[in-house]
């Protein structure tokens, strides 16, 4: 087993919010997690769109080529953190394995948890993202908060390509401090 956490993003075809997701959390995190991401639709034998790539391109952060890959059930559980884009991937999982795994949530309901959760223990940053989804599900829990969606910009407007890709840095931000990974 790598000593790497190994997070997972999740939408809908691969190709605008998982694609931005993983690329950040896999430049913040480096050194601490094996990032990778799948849609519940996949868009296979595309690209992360040209609008993505510009938008998080104007944030300083690099879309490299891109291969959209399908969401599977032995992808969900081999990670030690999924994070998803909407309920509807979080239903899209849990019908495929049965129930919700403990270790999926949504990437702004697991930013609004880390504002208040204790933070995962370990001696490495590392071991901080490989505790995190049992910290985050202790607080949801304790305190539940909802799953609030991250807008699906496809073929939409440039502004809402950028106000994605802001909710996007936010929210990785925000878990980046809270695990004491950066």
């Amino acid at each position: 087993m790598s000593d790497l956490a190994r997070v997972l993003m999740v939408c809908t075809g691969n190709i605008c919010r998982s694609p931005a997701m993983h690329y950040l959390a896999a430049r913040d995190w480096a050194g601490a997690a094996e990032v990778s991401s799948a849609g519940t639709h996949a868009e296979t034998g595309m690209d992360a769109t040209p609008d993505i790539r510009r938008s998080a391109a104007d944030r300083g952060l690099a879309i490299p080529r891109h291969r959209p890959m399908q969401l599977t059930a032995a992808f969900v559980s081999r990670a030690d953190l999924v994070l998803v884009a909407t309920e509807a991937h979080a239903r899209w999982i849990s019908s495929e394995m049965g129930g919700l795994p403990d270790h999926v949530f949504g990437l702004k309901q697991a930013a609004a948890l880390a504002l208040r959760a204790d933070a995962p223990g370990g001696d490495t940053a590392a071991e901080h993202l490989r505790g995190a989804a049992a910290a985050l599900l202790a607080e949801q829990r304790r305190e539940p908060a909802p799953l609030r969606s991250l807008d699906d910009p496809w073929a939409r407007d440039p502004g809402t390509y950028d106000r994605v890709i802001g909710d996007i840095f936010e929210a990785v931000s925000a878990l980046t401090t809270w695990a004491r990974v950066g």
